[in-house]
């Protein structure tokens, strides 16, 4: 008897525990909406009272440019630089998020949003997270970690961008080098540096080393990023959200 009792109290806590994932899961397939600034590719950028946050994947976000307006229009991920957006409860908390054109590998999207974490005068490294969402509590722009039978399997991807590429290139999945070998090959410039990559003496800890190595000691420029207030000096990590 106490066997089935227990039996059935785990049955039923992995029911509810697989449904509150599950719920969680669907909040963020459901569009959330803050006001906030479109920048964009032609150098303009246009206030909102409602933008789309925008997820991996989201080649289009809606925005709504009063709240009068009875139905939102649709903007281009293409034509956008990033967005600056905050909670209504938050006006001063202002965050910001680019898109990212990527290149396809493997099982990722092309279309990614994040932040530019490092730059100088060779490329630009963007951090991009799959799930975004406001905090209601502090209107602090976090990201979601979903958590599966092995531990948090969301991925946090790095990607690479040159002013001589089209698209970004992807290089890190959650702090580790893409395969060695290709991932040298955007290295291969340097001998040194292609080498130590390809070998492995060389890793994702290094990027912001490399980066400046294949920069070739040229003084460091600012990246047409054209939204302001945009740190690129220094690796930053993301923070794992739990509210929304």
């Amino acid at each position: 008897m106490k066997k089935r009792i227990l039996f059935a109290l785990c049955i039923l806590f992995f029911c509810v525990t697989g449904q509150a994932q599950f719920i969680a899961q669907m909040s963020l397939m459901t569009p959330h909406y803050y006001p906030g600034e479109v920048y964009f590719k032609d150098g303009h950028h246009e206030a909102y009272d409602e933008i789309e946050l925008p997820r991996v994947g989201k080649s289009k976000i809606g925005v709504k440019k009063n709240a009068e307006d009875k139905a939102r229009t649709t903007i281009q991920a293409i034509d956008i630089v990033g967005i600056k957006i905050w909670h209504k409860d938050f006006p001063d908390k202002v965050h910001v998020l680019h898109y990212v054109n990527a290149k396809k590998m493997y099982l990722h999207d092309e279309n990614q949003w994040g932040n530019p974490i490092y730059a100088n005068a060779w490329g630009i490294l963007y951090q991009c997270e799959m799930n975004y969402q406001m905090n209601k509590k502090t209107g602090d722009l976090d990201f979601v970690k979903f958590v599966g039978g092995n531990g948090p399997d969301t991925p946090t991807l790095f990607y690479l961008k040159r002013p001589e590429w089209d698209q970004a290139q992807l290089i890190m999945v959650n702090g580790a080098m893409i395969p060695k070998k290709k991932a040298a090959e955007y290295f291969s410039d340097n001998a040194a540096i292609y080498e130590g990559v390809k070998s492995g003496k060389l890793k994702g800890d290094d990027i912001v080393y490399i980066m400046d190595e294949m920069a070739g000691g040229k003084p460091a420029e600012e990246p047409a990023l054209a939204i302001p207030e945009v740190q690129t000096d220094s690796v930053s990590n993301g923070v794992v959200g739990d509210d929304e």
